[in-house]
């Protein structure tokens, strides 16, 4: 029946009423029977839930009640539950299932001559039509069964993953699906179907992976395009949509437009949720990684200066520790201080980033066992000072190299 005519009929029907005296709820049954004798498939009547939308309708408000009060207040004081084999067969079943229903909207109508641009519902018991209108009450069916995403995450405790978007795809769909059998199944109506049903494949494939733990994680680098899929195929609806209306398609002109409203209400979420999940991540998280590399090399710079200022301290006290030691025993001794050095030997002192300190501490060292003949007790002190030295050496506070404090010992 052309579409246009059939909404015709049925407005002419809900003014002939009479509702001016009567109640809201006679008015809303009366156009519902009305419209269920106008449009309603005849085949749908016998299948169970479809007589009516009560049944549906009461799903939708129990899953609600469940996700929003009922889980989160039994799982309060409980641990999460540990669902990783049943969600690994969920998901495993709900890949099967969406390839199952792809393949049969294929089969069905779009490889077997339906009209891309704009295609009637066929209401006749043929074969295709029956194959068709059979696929529609699978496919309302498996979004029922989709309420257990939403299950398994109140279940997990994972409140997060429960947003706006999740909440208002999953408890408006099963309706969407109840009035696609309930009156047009097939034609246009079914052309967001077959897309959703190879993204669906997709989707639930990459749950199932991720699913089934740490070692598969690897795989799950496409996780961003999935959502650009799930965009594009809103896009070919809109796009689909738009062409039904503008064109004259005889495709019931309510339905496309609510179709459309639908369609454009998702792309507006899923924007919404790419962004605030990848492009404005990605923004926050630039900075504060050239932030986090400007901390770690100032602290690379910070911890090289302390080295070095620890370990010139080291080696400046160990030096003059060391002459100051010599100093004494030669005043212990009763001998002659040694002559001061010459300029060439000051010089190489004095340009400490040319020669280490312990290279001044040698010459000097060199310098006053050359002039001066130490006695015994005065080389069995420096034997002590130079065990001091050795101590240090395997302590790693000075460079490991031959001391001439040990030949002067020897």
């Amino acid at each position: 029946m052309n579409g246009t005519i059939l909404e015709h009929e049925f407005f002419t029907q809900i003014g002939e009423l009479g509702y001016r005296d009567k109640s809201f709820e006679w008015v809303i049954w009366h156009a519902w029977r009305s419209m269920e004798q106008l449009a309603a498939d005849p085949r749908a009547k016998s299948l169970p839930f479809m007589d009516n939308p009560l049944p549906t309708l009461g799903m939708m408000i129990s899953y609600l009640l469940f996700v929003l009060w009922l889980g989160p207040l039994y799982m309060r004081d409980r641990k999460p539950m540990d669902l990783r084999r049943v969600i690994i067969f969920y998901n495993m079943f709900q890949v099967l299932l969406s390839g199952y229903m792809f393949y049969e909207h294929l089969m069905a109508g779009w490889l077997r001559g339906y009209s891309l641009t704009c295609q009637t519902v066929d209401y006749d018991d043929g074969p295709l039509s029956r194959r068709m209108f059979n696929l529609c009450y699978v496919y309302y069916l498996s979004k029922l069964s989709e309420f257990a995403d939403t299950v398994f995450f109140v279940l997990r405790k994972k409140q997060s993953q429960i947003t706006d978007l999740h909440v208002y795809h999953h408890s408006l769909t099963p309706m969407e699906a109840w009035i696609l059998t309930k009156f047009i199944a097939g034609g246009n109506a079914t052309f967001p179907n077959v897309i959703n049903n190879f993204v669906h494949v997709l989707m639930y494939f990459y749950y199932m992976l991720s699913a089934m733990g740490p070692r598969y994680q690897k795989y799950l680098w496409w996780k961003k395009y999935m959502t650009e899929v799930q965009i594009i195929q809103f896009i070919l609806c809109i796009a689909h949509c738009i062409n039904a209306l503008v064109s004259g398609c005889p495709f019931p002109r309510f339905i496309s437009t609510l179709l459309l409203i639908n369609a454009s209400i998702f792309l507006v979420l899923f924007m919404n949720f790419y962004i605030q999940s990848y492009k404005h991540k990605a923004a926050i998280a630039k900075p504060i990684e050239s932030s986090k590399v400007q901390e770690v090399t100032e602290d690379n710079k910070l911890s090289n200066e302390e080295t070095t200022t620890t370990t010139t301290a080291t080696l400046t006290e160990i030096n003059n520790n060391s002459i100051v030691s010599v100093e004494s025993l030669l005043e212990k001794s009763g001998k002659p201080l040694p002559p001061a050095a010459d300029q060439h030997n000051t010089d190489s002192c004095e340009h400490m980033e040319l020669s280490s300190p312990e290279n001044c501490l040698d010459e000097t060292i060199t310098d006053i066992s050359l002039q001066t003949e130490l006695p015994k007790d005065v080389i069995e002190s420096t034997e002590g000072l130079r065990q001091r030295i050795v101590t240090l050496e395997e302590l790693q506070l000075v460079p490991e190299h031959p001391s001439r404090v040990e030949e002067l010992a020897k």
